[in-house]
């Protein structure tokens, strides 16, 4: 986007405006820059993008900056089509619609506090008899029953955190929580019980949401997963059972075939994976490289760690993942045990340093060239002083 480039308001004179509900309550939220910006859009209809930047004294970055402002929170789309835009402005929720949503509200209580809000939402209501008509007391209309199917399913945190509360799960920071749950079921297009779901699985030992963990494991889910036949025979079995099995049972099935037991420290360790949100399955592929490739007796915490922690960092959520992360470490082994045997070979031809640089070196030289060379260098002296 550039200033020279030219929109057009798709929609000039169709946007309701309240000026007092945006003040209230989108102000807050956007900030300044892109209030004054949504002000513009509901009064220009055509022009270049350089309008705004004049009108509102800012630059480039700002106005695009404020323009995603927007677009986030449903107040305007925007269509490329070069050499310029198509802007739909789009009208604000009422005050009733706004504070009734509850990612609005949760939005807007993390800029101005729950007090302010609450005291925004507060109705006055007449001491006296209501005697509103309801719809079908009045109109008389045959309504068919239309499908949902097609229409996005919205998160619904009223199910959310009922299903939590049944289940003694509970929020670390609430008003944080339910803007990132809300984000996370947008992003990776979940309905709120299969969020649930999910961070029920990634939840903290004390029961309350860990957010980090639910947004680190949905997206290793979402990565596309490497096909069975892009890995060797031997790990195309081993990925296959990592799937069927517990930690516990891999572990001791590895142990009895060696002869050994699993013993209690190691049943901790693998509990100290799980709390770590680290999937069964590549706890089994963990277990599978420290006992069988790596020739150890038992699982020792200090390797085991290190090497979780690894995994974690480079994003490794699933088998397929875990045995890629093993393999190319391999390979990274053979490279440079080979670069190191080859520089072993190489013969380098090192001049040969002076014997004086040596520090076993011991001068012999005589008291009589010691002199010879002494005169030499006053008579060297002499010469230049003449010249």
């Amino acid at each position: 986007m550039r200033p020279g480039d030219s929109f057009s308001i798709l929609n000039r004179g169709k946007v309701s405006f309240d000026a007092d509900t945006f003040s209230l309550l989108y102000l807050p939220i956007i900030g300044r820059d892109a209030f004054g910006l949504y002000q513009l859009l509901r009064v220009f209809s055509t022009g270049k993008i350089s309008h705004f930047l004049e009108y509102l004294d800012f630059g480039l970055n700002p106005f695009i900056d404020a323009l995603d402002k927007l677009s986030g929170i449903g107040l305007v789309r925007v269509f490329d089509q070069q050499p310029g835009y198509f802007l739909e402005v789009k009208s604000p929720l009422s005050f009733e619609e706004f504070l009734a949503d509850d990612f609005y509200k949760q939005l807007l209580i993390s800029r101005i506090g729950e007090n302010k809000v609450q005291a925004l939402a507060q109705k006055n209501e007449p001491n006296a008899l209501e005697v509103t008509k309801k719809f079908h007391e009045v109109y008389s209309v045959k309504f068919e029953r239309s499908s949902k199917l097609d229409q996005p399913e919205k998160f619904d945190l009223t199910s959310f955190k009922s299903i939590m509360e049944s289940q003694h799960l509970t929020f670390s920071n609430e008003n944080q929580d339910i803007l990132s749950l809300y984000s996370l079921a947008e992003k990776f297009d979940l309905n709120w019980y299969e969020l649930f779901k999910a961070a029920e699985q990634t939840a903290n030992a004390d029961k309350t949401l860990n957010i980090a963990n639910l947004a680190r494991t949905l997206a290793g889910k979402s990565e596309p997963v490497p096909s069975l036949s892009e890995f060797p025979k031997g790990f195309q079995d081993l990925i296959v059972i990592s799937k069927e099995v517990t930690p516990a049972d891999f572990l001791s099935k590895l142990k009895q075939q060696t002869g050994g037991f699993a013993s209690q420290e190691e049943m901790k360790i693998l509990n100290h994976l799980t709390k770590q949100n680290i999937a069964d399955q590549v706890q089994n592929i963990l277990i599978h490289y420290v006992l069988i490739q790596q020739e150890k007796s038992s699982l020792n915490s200090s390797f085991v760690n290190t090497l979780a922690n690894d995994w974690l960092r480079h994003k490794v959520y699933n088998a397929e993942a875990a045995v890629k992360r093993i393999l190319e470490h391999q390979q990274k082994a053979e490279e440079k045990q080979k670069n190191n045997k080859n520089h072993k070979n190489q013969r380098k031809l090192v001049k040969k340093a002076p014997e004086w640089s040596n520090a076993s070196y011991v001068n012999t030289t005589s008291a009589e060239d010691i002199a010879k060379f002494e005169q030499y260098k006053a008579s060297r002296r002499k010469d230049r002083e003449e010249k």
